[in-house]
């Protein structure tokens, strides 16, 4: 028995953001405890050669090392390659690492398939067969056929490939390239061409020379000229690959004499096909995901939100107001990987408000505010070093309170939101940068009790809505905004009466591209999803309980990278716990409960994004 592959799955790439791990649970499995010798990653449908990349996390360019193998990125055929021997376990981990991003900001649409492979010889989605070049610079076409009868691979029997449809003609073409040959041959009675190997031997594919046809509507690519037999001696299927040749005649089949004379049609060696045979064993070591292209999130959604070190993976942002201590937990999905210090600041008066890439780098900066000072001020980091520290606009009444961030006048700059909890005023920052261009006035609510609670794209328009609740009636709200300008105020029903209930996070849960909403019941340890059509309340579905009325919700994100929201919890301030967690969900339903390491001290409070964004 050999290794056993394990991926599937669907991974959102958003457009502009930094590379994002396509497969990070990924598995390998083998009783025998084998090592490997490589592996590939391969982009096999709508493949664009100038825009889509494949890399490790954490590395730029198109080669490099880790873990003492060697990766390549071929950005003609769009196949990455691993080399060198090592355990299931290395290569396990370093599959998982494989990352997809697109140079274009505005790239083909279709969704990429990218299959992963284990060993180095590449795999056809269409048919699951391998295929290999072997290099052997004028070899005879009868030494190609036993040489290649002779091979092996994860236990399936070699033999020269035949080529039985486009699909099959374009793979070849695009991926494996080679000058070689094929296993067809009219040697038996001239004009008569048939496949001499694999499950196909013995099938008849054309009659005739060039102007001959296609037997039984059996696929073929010959040149426009071939076969012509010349001098009588040509008997056999070569595929072309010699750009000397010219870019019309590569991937056409030519037909040669068994041994050739040195030029541009000598064999440079011959093309092997594994799969089909009687007694061939049942293999899993192939698996395929897609990844799609979502358009690119406002400046409030932004996966580079989520992401410090630059792996493509949400981190989790924390401040201790006793110690003036910040770090940033790195996070391998769910799995901690280690706690980075960030600078202090001087002064545990000033509270990290949010997250948001002002700056346009793709990085995520974190905006604080100092209510006993009343600065603000904005963090641009370059991963987790800080770089500059900026001080914006004074806002002296310090009952102004920072709300959210997003681009809300649609100029590609994330914008702040702030509300006066004592006037009832309510106002956004549009910013350029770190710079503030324009502060502009929203209507005014009066009644305090009315508090923001999220702000997320509900309609769908690309723009982003603001959620309010009023903690003291039970009443809840929409705000669509055109821009700084209220359009419409929107009443949500049901009424959530039971003023325990409070909202606690935005995102699809439900997977039908509409924003739902996650509440929290503080007094009965309850928890549900209203689900969303738009601005219309659909349903309301239970989750788990938390009794444990010291457990909150302090965000949501992908945390597995499957496309479905996570729910981060902390049990902490007070008397708490210290305890943090991840809920894996598949949809509204709990899958695993994953708890994190303590902090030592309940001091310590997680920043991390409430509203989240799973696709534009």
């Amino acid at each position: 028995m050999v290794q056993t592959l394990t991926v599937s799955g669907t991974t959102n790439y958003t457009i502009g953001a930094n590379p994002k791990a396509i497969a990070p649970n990924l598995s390998i499995t083998d009783p025998n405890n084998g090592n490997l010798n490589g592996a590939s990653v391969i982009i096999t449908s709508n493949f664009n050669p100038s825009e889509d990349r494949l890399a490790i996390a954490g590395q730029t360019g198109t080669s490099g090392t880790i873990e003492n193998l060697n990766w390549n990125y071929n950005t003609t055929t769009g196949v990455l390659s691993f080399t060198g021997t090592a355990t299931n376990d290395v290569y396990q981990n370093v599959l998982r690492q494989v990352t997809y991003n697109n140079s274009n900001n505005t790239p083909l649409a279709a969704a990429r398939g990218i299959q992963f492979a284990l060993g180095t010889n590449l795999a056809n989605p269409e048919n699951n067969h391998f295929y290999e070049f072997v290099p052997a610079q004028g070899i005879s076409w009868g030494d190609a056929q036993q040489q290649a009868a002779t091979r092996n691979y994860f236990g399936l029997q070699g033999y020269l490939t035949t080529i039985t449809s486009g699909a099959e003609q374009n793979f070849i073409q695009g991926k494996v390239q080679g000058n070689g040959w094929l296993g067809g041959s009219d040697a038996t009675t001239e004009g008569d061409w048939r496949w001499l190997t694999g499950p196909e031997a013995g099938t008849a594919f054309w009659s005739g020379n060039a102007t001959g046809s296609a037997a039984n509507n059996q696929y073929n690519n010959w040149l426009s000229t071939e076969p012509n037999n010349l001098n009588n001696q040509e008997n056999y299927v070569h595929v072309i690959a010699n750009p000397n040749l010219g870019q019309d005649a590569q991937g056409k089949w030519n037909d040669l004499a068994n041994v050739v004379e040195p030029g541009d049609f000598v064999p440079q060696g011959y093309l092997v096909e594994y799969g089909g045979l009687q007694g061939d064993p049942t293999l899993q070591i192939t698996g395929n995901v897609t990844v799609t292209l979502n358009a690119t999130l406002n400046a409030a959604n932004n996966a580079s939100k989520f992401d410090f070190t630059g792996d493509g993976r949400p981190d989790i942002l924390w401040r201790n107001y006793s110690t003036d201590e910040t770090a940033v937990w790195q996070m391998n999905g769910t799995t901690f990987q280690q706690s980075i210090l960030l600078p202090p600041t001087q002064d545990t008066r000033w509270e990290i408000e949010n997250q948001g890439d002002f700056t346009g780098d793709g990085k995520a900066e974190i905006l604080w505010r100092n209510y006993s000072t009343a600065e603000t001020a904005i963090w641009q980091l370059n991963g987790t070093s800080l770089q500059q520290s900026t001080l914006l606009t004074a806002v002296p009444d310090t009952a102004w309170r920072i709300e959210g961030v997003s681009d809300f006048t649609g100029d590609g700059n994330a914008d702040i939101l702030w509300r006066n909890n004592r006037t009832g005023e309510n106002g956004i920052w549009e910013m350029n940068g770190t710079t503030l261009q324009q502060s502009t006035l929203l209507t005014p609510i009066e009644d305090t009790a009315w508090q923001i609670k999220g702000v997320a794209d509900f309609t769908g328009d690309g723009k982003d809505e603001l959620l309010w609740r009023n903690n003291r009636t039970g009443e809840n709200a929409i705000w669509l905004l055109n821009g700084t300008t209220l359009q419409e105020s929107i009443s949500l029903t049901p009424l959530a009466v039971d003023t325990g209930w409070d909202i606690a996070g935005e995102a699809d849960f439900t997977g039908d591209g509409n924003v739902d909403i996650v509440w929290r019941n503080n007094r009965t340890g309850e928890n549900a999803v209203w689900q969303m059509n738009g601005t219309t309340f659909q349903q309301s579905i239970s989750l788990t309980p938390v009794p444990d009325t010291g457990w909150q919700i302090k965000g949501l994100g992908d945390f597995t990278d499957d496309g479905k929201v996570d729910i981060l919890w902390r049990n902490g301030s007070g008397n708490g716990t210290d305890d943090t967690a991840i809920w894996r969900l598949n949809g509204t339903n709990l899958e695993e409960s994953i708890l994190l390491p303590k902090t030592g001290s309940t001091a310590w409070e997680v920043n991390f994004p409430s509203s989240f964004a799973v696709a534009a």
